[in-house]
């Protein structure tokens, strides 16, 4: 396992306790969505309150492999769920998630119509053929602008999940037609690269 995606796996746990205390402190109770969608999917737990948030993020700690690329990419997509269903109250609206549901389904029909890949820019400048999304602060031209921080893409992977287009095979399934350019390399975004690409993604 890179190095460096090991200190970025290690960094999201401590931003995710983090979150999880300021939500505390801001006497948030329930998370948004409730339950959260991605640990529902990709393991089956049923997480609805902060409270279960902090126990389960233990748990992610307790029952983590390194040398198992799936339990890390598995763990990575959770911490970045956690995070985003408990911010929404302390978190400035600029740092939530950018684009609606809607949005997303009018992509997923354009790809579809035209065959699209879906790229996503993750702190990255590079234009690609198909529909581009992007995680930053200054979206390139011709692209959406899905969230500032690399968290945000908690909402884009739960619609993927459930594209037929975008994946398949349910929660032991790899993802079709999606890729991702990383530009700017942070630690947390080191480790989110690598989960997609465990997950399927075409890593460019």
């Amino acid at each position: 396992m890179d190095k460096y995606v090991v200190r970025g796996v290690k960094k999201l746990f401590s931003l995710t306790r983090t979150k999880i205390r300021l939500a505390k402190d801001s006497n948030t109770i329930l998370t948004r969505p409730n339950p959260l969608p991605i640990i529902e999917f990709l393991s089956d737990e049923k997480i609805g309150t902060v409270d279960k948030c902090e126990e389960y993020r233990e748990k992610l700690k307790k029952s983590l492999d390194f040398s198992n690329q799936m339990s890390v990419a598995i763990t990575v997509f959770e911490l970045l769920d956690i995070i985003e269903g408990v911010k929404y109250k302390f978190e400035p609206e600029e740092y939530l998630t950018l684009i609606k549901f809607d949005e997303l389904k009018r992509i997923e029909r354009e790809a579809i119509k035209n065959s699209l890949r879906l790229n996503l820019l993750l702190l990255s400048e590079d234009i690609l053929d198909g529909i581009n999304l992007y995680i930053g602060n200054n979206p390139p031209e011709d692209a959406i602008h899905l969230g500032r921080v690399v968290s945000n893409i908690a909402f884009l992977l739960n619609f993927l999940f459930h594209s037929d287009y975008f994946y398949n095979n349910g929660k032991n399934g790899k993802f079709t037609n999606f890729a991702v350019s990383q530009g700017h390399k942070t630690l947390i975004g080191n480790a989110v690269y690598f989960s997609l690409g465990v997950f399927g993604a075409n890593l460019l």
